[in-house]
Parts: C-alpha cells; sequence; structure tokens
C-alpha cells in the first residue's frame, strides 16, 4: 500500500535530522556545525508540513504558497510553491520556546550562508541544537506516535577540548558585528522564553575545573582534578534535583488534565502512583539531609514528605492515557 503524502514527508523529516545529527557527530568535519543547521532547520520545515497534510487529510493544497492574490506561487522552474518553514510555525502554533528556538537556528542558518561563523556561535549551535532535537523528538512522538528511541537520537557528544562557557559571559567587544547581535538576540531570548510543557529553547551546559576536595554544586558537569590521584580527571555530573524534576503533584495533574479533560482524576491518579517510586518519573523531596539518611536505613518514606516528578513522568502518563483511548476507540 502506497504511504500517503505525510508519511513520505516524515520520512524525509527524519532522514535529515538524522544526517545533521551524524555529520555533527563526526570526529572530523570542517563543516559540520553549518551543515547542521541547514540539515536540522530542513529536517524540521518537512516535519511541519507533514503535521499539517495530516491535519488537513493530507491534501497537498494545504500546505502550498499563495499571493496576495489568493493564487497558488509558482517558481522559476513552473512548479507551484510550498509554504516556507515560518509559516508552518504559524499555522500549527508552536510553544514559545520550540518557535524561538527555531527562529534562532535560522539566524544562524543564514548567518553560515551568508557570512561566517566563529566559536562563539558554535556554542550556540551546540545549545540551541541539543534543545531543537528534544523538541523535534517531543513532537514525533506526540503527532505521529513515531518512537526515535531505535534511533540513537542525540547530539554531540562531550570533548574536553570544547570552550564551555554561559551566554552571560560571552566576552562580545572583540567580536564582528553580525556575530554579536546574533548572540546577543540568543541571550535576550533566553531571558524572556518559558521552557515548560516539555519543550525547551535552549538546552545550556556549564564546566568548571576544581580540586576533588572542594567540588561543590551549581555546574551541570564539573571536571575535578585530584591531586591525590596524580592528577587523575574525574568527571561528576551534578545537578538540583528540582531541575531534574521540576514539576509537583499538582502541577502534574493540571498538565495531564490539559491535554485529557475528560479523564477522571482517580485514573490520572492511579498512573502518578505506578510511577511514584521510580527515579525515572518521580523522586521524594526530603526537607533536611537526616530524613533522607533514614530513608535510605529504613525505605520507608517519612510522612508528608512530597514527592516531585520529571517531564518523563508527563510524557509517560499522557503516553498511556492516550494508549487507553486508541484502543477504546478502536473497540
Amino acid at each position: 500500500m502506497e504511504k500517503k503524502n505525510y508519511e513520505k514527508l516524515l520520512d524525509n523529516s527524519l532522514a535529515a535530522t538524522l544526517s545533521a545529527i551524524e555529520i555533527y557527530n563526526k570526529p572530523d568535519f570542517k563543516y559540520r556545525n553549518e551543515v547542521f543547521t541547514i540539515l536540522i532547520i530542513n529536517g524540521w520545515e518537512l516535519l511541519l508540513k507533514a503535521k499539517i497534510l495530516k491535519d488537513n487529510e493530507d491534501k497537498i493544497e494545504s500546505i502550498y504558497a499563495l499571493d496576495h492574490e489568493g493564487k497558488h506561487k509558482i517558481n522559476r522552474s513552473g512548479n507551484t510553491m510550498t509554504i516556507e518553514v515560518f509559516k508552518a510555525v504559524s499555522v500549527l502554533k508552536l510553544d514559545s520556546a520550540v518557535q524561538e528556538n527555531l527562529n534562532k537556528l535560522i539566524e544562524i542558518r543564514d548567518s553560515a550562508i551568508h557570512f561566517y561563523n566563529d566559536e562563539d556561535v558554535d556554542y550556540l549551535i551546540y545549545t540551541l541544537g541539543a534543545a531543537s532535537l528534544r523538541n523535534y523528538q517531543h513532537l514525533t512522538k506526540e503527532w505521529f506516535d513515531r518512537s526515535l528511541l531505535e534511533y540513537n537520537f542525540y547530539i554531540m557528544p562531550l570533548g574536553f577540548n570544547y570552550k564551555f562557557k554561559t551566554l552571560s559571559l560571552i566576552e562580545l567587544e572583540k567580536k564582528p558585528e553580525a556575530i554579536t547581535n546574533l548572540i546577543k538576540s540568543v541571550s535576550e531570548s533566553q531571558s524572556k522564553i518559558p521552557q515548560n510543557n516539555g519543550f525547551y529553547f535552549i538546552c545550556e551546559i556549564s564546566a568548571e575545573v576544581k580540586s576533588a576536595k572542594k567540588l561543590m554544586s551549581g555546574a551541570d558537569i564539573v571536571v575535578a582534578i585530584d591531586q591525590d590521584a596524580k592528577n587523575a580527571v574525574v568527571i561528576t555530573e551534578i545537578k538540583n534535583l528540582i531541575d531534574q524534576y521540576p514539576l509537583a503533584f499538582r502541577d502534574l495533574m493540571e498538565k495531564v488534565k490539559e491535554k485529557f479533560p475528560q479523564k477522571k482524576y482517580q485514573e490520572i491518579f492511579k498512573l502518578i502512583m505506578q510511577i511514584r517510586s521510580d527515579s525515572k518519573y518521580a523522586a521524594p523531596n526530603f526537607r533536611y539531609k537526616k530524613q533522607e539518611e533514614k530513608f535510605k536505613q529504613t525505605k520507608v518514606l517519612p510522612k508528608g514528605t512530597p514527592t516531585i516528578y520529571s517531564h518523563n513522568a508527563l510524557r509517560f502518563i499522557l503516553d498511556e492515557l492516550e494508549k487507553k483511548q486508541n484502543a477504546k476507540n478502536n473497540d
């Protein structure tokens, strides 16, 4: 049976996105950042058009571009033009974090084609690209029920020669104006765009070099040099608990009800209780250290200890409810 138009676009979108990841992750590829941005935007444009087609009974006319008279636009070859990525974004009314992430990647793509990049723009591509792929994976599952777990859908292995820095600390005074404007634009958006509902504008990495005896939290990744171990390098991952599990019970319940308002409280509650003891989805938020130590010894959670939840918990519950809904509709 021949595939539908939106299925063909989805396949091409995934091919472009996987190509972007593969090229970026090659050990030595001189134009990696520029090619990555070109391919990831191409992958997104095809994904958005596939969604529009699916929502419009696979009618190809739904993605045709129109001129000011409402007629189909024609390119130099005489073929009908389709809508560009910005139009597709507005049609689908994407989350603001997703929209702004794509806007900045497109700015960087245009800069790469018409100007040039430098190491600080490479850092922006790293952080924006990681967030973009998380958003892509989220929407591919939500829109098409297509799991990407079968692929190594991860970007950018860490290297010790990478210059980690936060956007607020980048030195701009020595940069060309075009690069400076781009970095400032991303930094301003980073401070304004809320990152919630499982979507991300940017995924930033911070790294510090410290003595192993003075390790402190604050950075996501700490590169520690232990002087007593003949300068052996140790990598320790440190994350705040609320960053890993940002949702309270009420937050989780409200977000699920937004998606499935017809579902009863008890049905959602049952699913939450099912994952409450799984560290992938939830964690107890102890008020003080002694309480945590007692729990480790007794395995009994003290009364009144709140449980906090990750975005993985939200996705799991939504997926389970959607499966039940689909099964009910097919009966």
